[in-house]
């Protein structure tokens, strides 16, 4: 199984994470909160906010990084045709990549439930 994150798979540009303002579905778990949108590509595709209140630059690309880790070993068994942007929660600080993984995959599967697929 392959583990990369190409670009393919990232949200990067301004327009992309304006669209979750207006009409995302947002997820709320322990560590992370997770926006999602439907998308007419045939894959999920990741983009990750942290705002400068969250903490120093070290603590938010850590966030950014275990995130990233969590999600490539999700990857596979997630629904196609999505959009999410994850968020950190207050004590998101305390978090590892499997609280992370394990928050992810709790949401998403319930999601996934939700919509009866």
């Amino acid at each position: 199984m392959k583990y990369s994150f190409s670009k393919l798979f990232r949200l990067r540009k301004r327009y992309q994470f304006q669209k979750f303002t207006h009409s995302s579905k947002r997820l709320i778990g322990r560590w992370i909160t997770i926006e999602i949108l439907p998308s007419p590509l045939q894959m999920t595709r990741l983009g990750i906010t942290v705002t400068k209140r969250y903490g120093k630059a070290h603590d938010r690309n850590r966030f950014k990084r275990i995130t990233r880790e969590a999600f490539r070993y999700c990857q596979s068994s997630l629904p196609l045709g999505q959009d999410l942007n994850v968020k950190p929660r207050v004590n998101a600080k305390q978090a590892t990549s499997l609280d992370i993984y394990m928050d992810l995959m709790k949401l998403l599967s319930t999601n996934h439930h939700e919509r009866g697929t």
